[in-house]
């Protein structure tokens, strides 16, 4: 019997430690959100929202901690407005107090957690960086995700939009044919989420797919190409502008830092067509690949 607990306790001593990082505590994320994170040994729970007293969307997630990565699912709750779930899958960074997005599902809007009190330094210096990185380093976003699967055309109090269950996204007034092409455009690229820069009057919105630009092209579009290496913002005639060359692409007024915000977002998804639907007074506009 003494045998076989030394043999016990000498194999035990030969296995690997198993060590968990410490996660716990409040952690804000490029979505602009502030979330609350609980772990209990190597399982992780959080509470996401986007504005404490009337927030857009609200979350909750539940994964498991393996190494120096976290697999799990998120659904939102109903103190948002969005009704959204997928699974998530993170890696620990910088001695746990950063986490990356490694896999997205569900249209989920963040890509990257820093705890709260936590300075992290870029790799690369900013003096020296790329202008892709620079813009990078800078933008943030503002997204709410959507199910394009069920999104729809409805008439709403005399008026065609384009909503996701209860909620509706964009407003065609009395153009349904628009509305329907917009639709369209939305399921084709498989689009689901809905960002701004400024609300609640945004000087700029644009629609990704999964935290990625949309890319390819669909029959019967109307865009126009541009190189996102050779934007600029200018101040012409005492307004704020995004151009390319000499032809302006985005009005900004006097609202110079949203138009920053705007051209560091081209950049970091290379965004190279503006598109519309309904020209000259387009009623839907997106940026794609």
């Amino acid at each position: 019997m003494l045998r076989k607990v030394l043999v016990f306790c000498a194999v035990a001593l030969l296995l690997p430690t198993v060590a968990f990082a410490d996660l716990s505590g409040e952690w804000t994320c490029d979505d602009g959100g502030r979330y609350y994170l609980r772990q209990v040994g190597n399982t992780l729970y959080w509470y996401g929202e986007h504005s404490v007293t009337n927030p857009t969307w609200s979350n909750v997630y539940h994964g498991r901690i393996q190494g120096d990565g976290v697999r799990g699912s998120w659904a939102d709750v109903p103190k948002g407005r969005t009704n959204s779930r997928g699974e998530l899958r993170l890696q620990i960074k910088e001695h746990d107090n950063v986490l990356v997005a490694t896999l997205k599902t569900g249209g989920f809007g963040g890509s990257r957690w820093v705890r709260a009190g936590y300075t992290s330094a870029p790799s690369t210096p900013v003096a020296q960086a790329t202008p892709s990185v620079q813009a990078t380093l800078v933008v943030k976003e503002d997204c709410i995700g959507f199910n394009p699967a069920n999104t729809q055309v409805k008439r709403i109090d005399g008026r065609w939009k384009v909503v996701d269950g209860s909620h509706w996204m964009f407003d065609f007034g009395d153009k349904e044919a628009e509305a329907r092409q917009a639709l369209r455009v939305i399921k084709h690229y498989g689009m689901n989420q809905s960002c701004f820069v400024g609300r609640p009057d945004p000087s700029f919105q644009y629609l990704l797919v999964s935290g990625n630009a949309p890319s390819g092209s669909l029959g019967g579009e109307d865009c126009i190409g541009f190189n996102p290496n050779n934007i600029e913002v200018k101040r012409i005639n005492g307004r704020w502008k995004i151009v390319d060359g000499s032809h302006w692409m985005f009005d900004f007024g006097d609202k110079k830092a949203e138009a920053r915000q705007a051209f560091a977002i081209i950049k970091k998804y290379g965004f190279n067509q503006s598109c519309f639907v309904g020209r000259p007074d387009p009623s839907f506009q997106y940026l794609r690949r």
